[in-house]
């Protein structure tokens, strides 16, 4: 129980069942703060669903991968306290635990093991991790790549094999060289050293090296090996660095290559290259917006679909035979498909099927257009507990005329009428929002907010033009594009205009960082989670192998070795603003952040206290750039709850039994 919304505060005492000796503990689970807000208070709220079902979810499964064969398939769930690896044997039922706490698996061609790339503690120095699962027994993760402080990333699986090429910076941090891991003798081998400028390989489904990019200041090169005695690299093409070209799927006679691109043109289409003359022929493009992901027949090498995100998602399919199929997947409009696997033969495919009442883990039969749930996702659980908030496409125009797309995510049952709201901004800034992604709006939304998701200048999706804009426009339009979209939503008259709150994660740390020091009278308070403070420091010690993608940030941003852009990005940086804050402000980073240092918030932290700011200062320690470990997302949902309900007025679970127990997550 969570009392009614004229209760301040609710206590209660849980009976709970220590889920490893299986003992009935009693504990106090707390406090839970029902809604101040005048706006709630008179308001028939959902049921407040508990932090724990959010980030803790005991039977939670995602991520189901089907082996090339089709004879088994691979999951993520739970595994003691924390996730684990399962492997189930299709014709037999049987299932197997082969690994627990590391991170996504995918198949090796041969079916035969799993793949996993992880680092250790959120340091990004990635591993490649073989798990053999041939026997269906518990077999222990090979190391790959056994490299201290090095990063090493699958560059594509070899065909009806076991084998990988492998990229590493083991040689040197800064470069990739690719590598060939044959599976018969376990033998690593060097296959093609990069010479200093490589920013790509491309290679063949046969393990063939056949192209690289390389990069020369503001240009890539295109080469392909020669196929002589005394193989040479032949430079075929050329194109801007600020072009996107991304290859997908080199045919089969490696004439052509399928890639996504906007060279020649504004919007990111399908395109089939000919990779002797670089001539691109569009396949498949939207004037609205850029194509999200494409997929392309491993059969057949011809494109299978393209997902667009316009609003909604848009599944577009390509292949004739798949088109008849789908129609029962893809009737909905407002659903969101999330294709993870598909067989060789590509008659079974698994993915993820978002509704606006929850999401589904599905395996679908193509040839008999048979659809199998094989688990409900965390989204469709917290719906049995409390009907899910409803979040729709927006759209507005900025103060220079630009229209401006995002999401708004309502609290269920409601009225929407001077809400709290909580403006939530999304990273990269390079990055989007989508409709029906991540548990973040739907938890606020949940604890009473308005929750207003903007896809500012410089997001990802919405074409070149509109990327462009964002260059210099750190705090500055990038920002009025943020704050037009609040302006927007107290005329429509759905937020309170004194009880809006700004949070986010990376750049939407920074942001949040921003809203609280330039725009300090906006914002009732502010959430920053590994956001930046001061912009030169950021690329004065981002991760080595980041330094051929300093061009881009040196365009949008500055760059900190020449005086007079240093001086720019400082005066864009909220280090040096400090003493604007008055309104109060919770930071929250991971310890072991390799892109954005701790020390961008401990010296922020430490600016707003010399000048007698209120802070609250929350270290993650054992994670990086975002959480990996239960415990910290635990922590994370429950300080910024609390925090919330007190700046804000909306709702808080209160302590969480799972936080005497987070330490074995």
């Amino acid at each position: 129980m969570y009392g009614k919304a004229n209760d301040k505060w609710n206590c209660c005492s849980i009976a709970v069942t220590d889920e490893v000796n299986r003992l009935p503990l009693t504990v106090f689970s707390g406090c839970a703060s029902t809604a101040s807000h005048p706006s709630l208070l008179a308001q028939q709220m959902p049921p407040l669903v508990p932090v724990r079902n959010y980030v803790a979810d005991l039977d939670f499964n995602m991520a189901y991968q089907l082996s090339p064969d089709g004879k088994k398939i691979a999951w993520i769930g739970r595994s003691g306290f924390g996730p684990g690896i399962f492997v189930k044997d299709l014709a037999s039922n049987t299932v197997h635990t082969v690994n627990t706490r590391f991170g996504h698996p995918t198949w090796a061609e041969d079916s035969q093991s799993l793949l996993v790339m992880s680092d250790t503690e959120g340091d990004e120095n990635v591993h490649i991790f073989k798990i053999d699962v041939s026997s269906n027994k518990v077999t222990k993760a090979l190391d790959l790549t056994p490299f201290d402080g090095a990063t090493s990333y699958i560059q594509s699986k070899v065909q009806n094999s076991g084998d990988l090429l492998i990229v590493s910076n083991r040689r040197n941090p800064k470069l990739f060289d690719l590598f060939y891991y044959e599976q018969a003798t376990g033998d690593l081998r060097l296959l093609a050293e990069n010479p200093g400028d490589v920013a790509q390989w491309v290679t063949d489904r046969h393990g063939q090296l056949y192209a690289r990019v390389r990069k020369q200041e503001d240009k890539l090169i295109f080469e392909h090996l020669t196929e002589s005695a005394n193989a040479t690299w032949k430079e075929v093409f050329t194109w801007s660095y600020f072009d996107k070209v991304v290859p997908l799927e080199i045919s089969s006679d490696k004439q052509t290559a399928w890639t996504l691109s906007n060279r020649g043109r504004d919007k990111m289409a399908l395109v089939k290259l000919d990779m002797n003359t670089g001539h691109e022929t569009v396949v498949f493009e939207d004037p609205r917006v850029d194509i999200s992901e494409a997929f392309i027949s491993q059969k057949t090498f011809q494109p299978l679909m393209v997902l667009l995100d316009p609003d909604y998602q848009e599944v577009h399919i390509l292949d004739d035979k798949l088109r008849s199929a789908f129609q029962k997947l893809i009737a909905n409009k407002h659903v969101r498909f999330n294709p993870i696997s598909l067989t060789r033969d590509e008659n079974l495919v698994t993915g993820i099927i978002t509704g606006e009442d929850g999401a589904q883990n599905v395996l679908y039969d193509i040839q008999n257009e048979k659809l199998t749930v094989l688990g409900e996702l965390t989204r469709s659980r917290i719906n049995l507990l409390s009907p899910l908030p409803v979040q729709k496409p927006i759209s507005f125009t900025s103060r220079d005329g630009l229209t401006i797309h995002g999401y708004l995510t309502l609290p269920q049952g409601v009225q929407a009428s001077k809400l709290p709201t909580v403006l939530f901004v999304h990273g990269g800034p390079w990055a989007r929002d989508v409709w029906g992604d991540g548990h973040q709006p739907y938890f606020l939304a949940n604890r009473g907010y308005a929750v207003l998701q903007v896809n500012y200048r410089g997001s990802a999706g919405y074409g070149r033009d509109f990327q462009d804009k964002a260059i210099g426009e750190f705090a500055g339009k990038m920002h009025n594009d943020l704050i037009d979209g609040v302006d927007w939503l107290i005329l429509q008259g759905t937020a309170d205009p004194k009880k809006v709150a700004i949070y986010g994660a990376s750049y939407g740390g920074y942001a949040a960082l921003v809203g609280m020091t330039f725009t300090p009278e906006k914002f009732a308070c502010g959430i920053d989670y590994v956001g930046p403070s001061d912009l030169a420091r950021l690329l004065e010690t981002v991760p080595p192998y980041w330094e051929m993608s300093k061009t881009w940030w040196y365009r949008f941003v500055g760059d900190p070795s020449r005086p007079d852009q240093r001086e720019i990005m400082n005066a864009k940086s909220p280090l040096f603003k400090a003493d604007q804050v008055n309104r109060p402000l919770l930071v929250l980073h991971g310890t072991n952040d390799p892109r954005v240092k701790l020390e961008q918030s401990t010296l922020m932290v430490e600016a707003l206290r010399k000048a007698g700011k209120k802070v609250e200062f929350v270290e993650l320690k054992g994670d990086g750039h975002g959480n990996k470990k239960w415990s910290n997302n635990l922590k994370l949902y429950r300080k910024t709850e609390d925090f919330l309900s007190e700046c804000l007025g909306g709702r808080s679970a209160g302590f969480d039994y799972f936080e005497l127990v987070s330490w074995a997550f």
